[in-house]
């Protein structure tokens, strides 16, 4: 962990003493503004603070389209919600600092580190400044601590070692919404599903991530075979929704998919009820994870030991990785297509029986789905 060259610790007795800011603080901005993913994996780090300083007012800055996921989390006082653009107009900025010197945090910690999270803890005025000080944010931390853990998770709980945090559990503790598990509900009774059922997000945040959609069909095919467990098949924009009618087809009366555009919050809120959810690395599978609910993730050209669900209960599937991902726009789905649905259907075995030797997996009741003609 390198400090910044005017707020290096000094030793008491032979011991780091803490400047009181870090020790006791009574105000803590959190900042992040990337994807839903990065926004969770983020969370055991406001989790890890929450419980070793209970009476601390703590803040999240967050942009307006990740809000609601993690909106009235019982370890937030208070949301500072902003455009997606925010730094693209001087009035916007203007604005955000404004509110920011109005809570007045003594410390911030940026779990993000590119220009608009560490930007946003330079407005805000705090005596300590916590990051990873990278190339967009080098001049904007004065505490900068080194990454040396591969896993983003354990990367961002390295930002909790200038408080004295050492060694912290892993917890999200995802707000539940009623409306949103009503909602979600309504969509599993209007499917037909009644009781235990499997989860799969086809959608990715790019296509050399995607999986082919008989490929998932097939999968749903044997769980229901094998396993009497129908699939809820999900997606996230307009543009999969002929995938996800191709998967329930390839499916043959195993899989229904979600009614036409369903929100993030109610896609979590469904993988909270599904007994198994299996998808690419995407912010569903996070959040599925998050949740409580056991994955199985596939990995191509992402890297699963630096993204993968947290814990072991889950099951990771990698065929190839690149390390770098600026020539992304080139990658083709030949590794995401060298994943076999054998595998898929072995890692699904393995949590399955593990379930049923805790017994939580009993029979379904399925209504019998219409086959679309070819």
């Amino acid at each position: 962990m390198l400090f910044g060259l005017f707020n290096k610790p000094f030793l008491l007795f032979g011991k780091t003493a803490l400047p009181k800011e870090l020790a006791d603080p009574r105000r803590i901005l959190l900042t992040h503004f990337g994807s839903t993913a990065e926004i969770i994996r983020s969370i055991p780090v406001l989790i890890a603070l929450r419980h070793r300083f209970p009476y601390a007012d703590i803040a999240w800055l967050i942009e307006e389209e990740t809000a609601p996921l993690i909106l009235d989390h019982w370890a937030v006082n208070r949301f500072i919600v902003v455009r997606n653009d925010w730094t693209k107009h001087l009035s916007e900025v203007r604005r955000v600092r404004k509110r920011l010197r109005s809570f007045a945090p003594q410390v911030v910690v940026d779990t993000q580190n590119t220009f608009g999270s560490s930007l946003a803890t330079w407005l805000s005025g705090a005596k300590y400044r916590i990051g990873f000080g990278g190339k967009q944010a080098r001049y904007l931390h004065n505490i900068h601590v080194v990454a040396e853990e591969t896993h983003h998770i354990d990367k961002n709980r390295q930002l909790l070692q200038p408080f004295g945090i050492v060694g912290s559990g892993i917890g999200f503790d995802m707000p539940d919404f009623e409306k949103d598990c009503l909602a979600a509900q309504h969509i599993l009774s209007h499917a037909g599903v009644h009781g235990n059922f499997a989860m799969f997000h086809i959608s990715a945040g790019h296509p050399s991530a995607r999986w082919q959609e008989e490929r998932f069909g097939a999968v749903a095919k044997y769980l229901l075979e094998q396993w009497n467990l129908p699939t809820l098949i999900t997606w996230s924009n307009h543009e999969e929704f002929s995938r996800a009618e191709a998967a329930v087809y390839a499916a043959d009366g195993a899989a229904h998919h979600a009614p036409w555009m369903t929100t993030l919050v109610e896609r979590k809120a469904l993988s909270q009820l599904a007994t198994l959810f299996v998808g690419s690395d995407t912010a569903e599978l996070q959040v599925a994870a998050a949740v409580g609910t056991t994955c199985v993730g596939l990995f191509g050209p992402t890297s699963a030991l630096e993204n993968s669900p947290f814990g072991r209960e889950h099951r990771m599937l990698q065929s190839h990785h690149r390390s770098s991902l600026k020539k992304r726009k080139h990658l083709t789905s030949e590794w995401m297509d060298a994943i076999p649905v054998e595998s898929v259907c072995a890692k699904c075995d393995e949590i399955l029986i593990e379930k049923t030797r805790k017994q939580t997996v009993v029979p379904m009741q399925v209504a019998p789905v219409q086959r679309k003609a070819a």
